[in-house]
């Protein structure tokens, strides 16, 4: 989809979105990912540490120039936006007997983060001549990309502010590898504009915002992308029969009119779980277990009158299939009020994750804690 000649800087950040950073990490660049891009140093040193050895960038989410040592202790790729940032690099690169590269982020019109467009030529003019770094990278974000034709001049406009701000810095004799302003919907969408890097967050986890299927067939351009999280289980703790009338009216946590039969599944809103999963059901045994009302932190309980083979122990399924039966994540973000981004990022480090290669498990993360099998 994107060429030989585009560099593609997977974005990792928030834990891989959900999916688990290190093993992520360690899959993009066995695939011949030569750059990556973290969401903070402390997940940039965890994934050095594991031994993930292709360049690192850090997004512009920290104060550079109180951890400069540690750019350099660890071999990672600093964002930069102002130059007092580039020279405390280059002042710890130096006294290391080092030369660090650093990436600039820009700003174009996502109205956040970078140095103004205006302003960045003569930044990079400037921080170029620091002995301890190279400028590596220049990159941006799109603040919109889709297939509305109407809405074209605004990314048209971005576009032209960086390759205006491109020209003048190269107009000096700087040559800068990593430039930047595709994401994934700008990637799809918008190949024209690809410069000599994209920067694919949502569609490496298999997740396209500007997919459109037209009947059974994508909309010519769309790449067919499969989602890497295909599931999320849990077991039941407890199985047990309750009564109805008094017991639990308002106060437990379920409301019961008639005698019930019930399971406490090891799963809560701590665990990710959204607060409209009241409203829907998971899967025991192939069948379909309505989840009742209320939501604790750590567990959540169904409804089992119709599961009558359920006992302790048995698997949950949250989200994937489980015989004939199948629970989407669309169907989760529609009932949780979630976007995807959202929705992968939830579920926190201590949930466990399986990887697999076909259908053979190969390692479980326990945060960054990695046991190959």
């Amino acid at each position: 989809m994107a060429g030989d000649h585009v560099i593609i800087m997977p974005a990792v950040k928030a834990n891989a979105y959900g999916h688990g950073v290190i093993m992520a990490c360690k899959a993009l660049e066995e695939a011949g990912a030569s750059v990556l891009a973290v969401g903070n140093i402390d997940e940039a040193i965890h994934v050095r540490k594991a031994g993930v050895k292709c360049r690192i960038v850090i997004f512009a989410s920290n104060l550079v120039k109180e951890v400069a040592d540690l750019y350099v202790k660890y071999d990672l790729t600093p964002t930069v936006m102002y130059d007092f940032q580039a020279k405390a690099i280059s002042d710890a690169a130096t006294a290391a007997g080092k030369k660090i590269g650093v990436y600039v982020k820009m700003e174009t019109g996502r109205g956040r983060l970078g140095i103004n467009s205006e302003e960045a030529p003569a930044m990079i003019r400037e921080i170029a001549q620091y002995p301890g770094i190279t400028v590596d990278g220049l990159y941006s974000h799109f603040a919109y990309a889709g297939w509305d034709e109407s809405k074209r001049d605004y990314p048209n406009w971005q576009y032209e502010r960086f390759t205006k701000a491109l020209d003048e810095i190269e107009s000096y004799g700087i040559h800068i590898p990593f430039t930047q302003l595709v994401n994934t919907p700008g990637g799809i969408v918008y190949q024209d504009m690809r410069l000599t890097g994209m920067c694919p967050g949502r569609g490496i986890w298999g997740y396209s915002p500007v997919e459109i299927r037209e009947g059974e067939h994508l909309k010519d351009g769309c790449p067919d992308l499969k989602s890497a999280m295909t599931a999320w289980k849990s077991r039941l703790l407890i199985v047990k029969e309750t009564t109805g009338g008094k017991f639990g009216e308002n106060y437990a946590a379920c409301r019961l009119e008639k005698p019930l039969r019930i399971g406490i599944v090891a799963a809560g809103v701590s665990d990710g779980i959204g607060r409209g999963r009241a409203k829907g059901y998971v899967l025991i045994h192939g069948k379909k277990a309505p989840v009742c009302v209320s939501m604790s932190l750590e567990h959540m309980t169904v409804d089992l009158t119709d599961i009558p083979e359920a006992q302790a122990g048995d698997e949950v399924v949250i989200m994937g299939k489980q015989g004939e039966e199948e629970i989407t994540r669309e169907q989760l973000m529609k009932l949780w009020g979630q976007v995807i981004p959202y929705f992968w990022t939830a579920i926190p480090e201590h949930v466990e994750r399986v990887y697999y290669e076909g259908e053979t498990p190969v390692a479980v993360a326990r945060g960054y804690d990695i046991e190959m099998l």
